[in-house]
């Protein structure tokens, strides 16, 4: 399974940080583009029959698993 894990605070830079599978992030100018990256890489993954999770951290500290979108086949 291939895990995203999309960081809620920007980092000292002021980019985004998205970790894939707990690997050193990479980074965005928004959040919303490292959500786009991780959709377009889970929708390849769903293609391709592979199971994935995008995890996004809340202002709260707290992790949730995101399905707020849908996979075009």
């Amino acid at each position: 399974m291939m895990t995203f894990d999309l960081f809620h605070d920007a980092a000292d830079d002021g980019s985004y940080a998205l970790s894939i599978n707990e690997s050193a992030p990479l980074h965005f100018a928004s959040r919303g583009a490292a959500l786009g990256y991780a959709i377009k890489l889970a929708n390849q993954r769903h293609q391709q029959g592979l199971d994935y999770a995008i995890n996004i951290e809340g202002g709260d500290g707290r992790w949730r698993l995101f399905n707020g979108w849908r996979l075009c086949a």
